[in-house]
């Protein structure tokens, strides 16, 4: 009888184990985020924030699924910024 019991805690300790390694799902998990940049003119602007999304996107460890772009200028200058959601890769 002791024997059993003891064969049956040490397969749980073993299950719990390999269930504690396991790492957990990710759905739902896109955020929204916002990048700037500002240039001398609007498409050096744009690139600079496309950049900025760019690393974003990386340190999230994820990809862009949407995105918008607003440009305007600034003292002698432009400034674009861009709202987009990343969602995991």
């Amino acid at each position: 009888m002791t024997y059993n019991i003891k064969l049956i805690a040490a397969l749980i300790a073993i299950i719990a184990c390999g269930v504690s390694f396991a790492e957990p799902a990710q759905a739902g998990t896109c955020q929204p985020v916002k990048a700037k940049g500002v240039g001398k003119n609007i498409a050096q602007a744009t690139s600079y924030a496309q950049d900025d999304l760019k690393q974003t996107a990386k340190s999230l460890k994820g990809r862009v699924t949407q995105a918008t772009t607003n440009c305007g200028p600034v003292a002698d200058a432009y400034k674009c910024k861009i709202s987009a959601v990343v969602c995991p890769k």
